[in-house]
């Protein structure tokens, strides 16, 4: 009878401990999710911009809001599901609709960028250790590692059906410069895998690439060193089958240099990318149409918005080094201005969810 009363006080004691577990559990406000997130060197801010023009408002860096604690050294920003995925000094990864952190990962010497592959897996462009890791989303922990090449210093990365393309994207000076993106397969046959499948030589230095219906374009930003201007080479845009990994075709970006940061828009009718005197605005023939001058840009995005609930018009957001804090924002068919958002710090990339 006395062992029966212990497991019967035992029993209440175990009660009592979980129903305090489950009253000190912090449940967050459902904040977020659809709008603008605008990545700076000072954390991440959402801007509401699908509500009504007085209720547009910019929230500071809402990942230290909500966890209380900041991201160090921020660069990139992915987001996929019902995720973000934060490129810092680790891999941050925060809820869509509160913000609230679901774990961090370390192990990485330079990380840049990433990619979501499937829901358990991501890719990590690790540019310190010339590789790209691969994350368990499961277990929160780096698994292994594909390398990229001997110093070839991985700067971007791009994926669509089976495949990611890794973009070497080499350093300022000529004898720095490199002419490699690499292929990944990540699924064959239905079967997940993570095999290196192909190394393609392309223009100097690629750095960017997007997806049309049936091609990857890869932008190579050639060389461009400003302490040595005897150095610089022209600007190239390869034109890759991706399910092949053939070039099919390339083109000289006359007198382009430094080119960086390709964009397309969502009907795959046109692309956008910077350089050295601004932003060019072409069509898939690679021909410029639009030139919007004197704009510094480190990234460009392209978002589709509703007008007056009948008409879609593209906008292009990109930033400008010489107007710190602003995320400025054009008609992308026209290349007109259209207006500004305030932020603090220095803006590196803005992603639409």
């Amino acid at each position: 009878m006395n062992i029966f009363k212990y497991f019967l006080v035992l029993l209440v004691i175990i009660s009592a401990c979980k129903k305090e577990e489950k009253e000190l559990e912090v449940i967050l406000p459902k904040d977020y999710g659809e709008g603008m997130y605008i990545l700076t060197d000072q954390g991440i801010y959402f801007y509401n911009y699908l509500a009504v023009d007085t209720l547009r408002i910019v929230t500071e860096n809402i990942y230290k809001k909500v966890n209380n604690t900041e991201i160090i050294q921020p660069k990139s920003l992915h987001i996929s599901g019902k995720q973000a995925y934060i490129i810092g000094d680790k891999l941050y990864i925060a809820n869509m609709e509160t913000f609230g952190s679901e774990g961090t990962i370390s192990g990485f010497s330079n990380p840049v960028s990433c990619r979501k592959i499937d829901e358990n897996r991501l890719y990590v462009v690790d540019k310190g250790a010339s590789s790209v890791k691969m994350v368990d989303l499961s277990k929160l922990e780096v698994l292994g590692h594909i390398e990229t090449g001997d110093s070839s210093r991985p700067a971007n990365i791009v994926g669509s059906w089976f495949r990611t393309f890794v973009l070497n994207g080499g350093g300022d000076a000529f004898s720095d410069r490199d002419s490699s993106i690499v292929s990944i397969d990540y699924f064959q046959s239905g079967v997940a895998i993570n095999d290196f499948s192909a190394k393609l030589d392309v223009g100097y230095n690629p750095n960017s690439a997007v997806f049309s219906a049936n091609h990857l374009w890869v932008l190579c930003k050639g060389v461009y060193n400003s302490q040595d201007p005897s150095q610089n080479r022209q600007s190239t845009m390869y034109k890759i089958a991706p399910w092949s990994n053939v070039i099919n075709d390339d083109k000289d970006l006359t007198s382009i240099y430094n080119a960086d940061n390709l964009a397309i828009n969502e009907s795959k009718s046109r692309i956008f990318f910077s350089s050295t005197d601004g932003i060019y605005i072409t069509d898939l023939t690679i021909y410029p149409i639009l030139h919007i001058s004197g704009i510094d840009a480190s990234f460009i995005t392209i978002n589709t918005e509703s007008i007056n609930d009948s008409t879609n018009v593209e906008y292009l957001y990109t930033n400008d080094a010489n107007q710190s804090g602003l995320i400025l924002k054009y008609e992308a068919w026209t290349g007109s201005f259209v207006g500004s958002i305030q932020v603090n710090g220095n803006a590196l990339d803005v992603v639409f969810y």
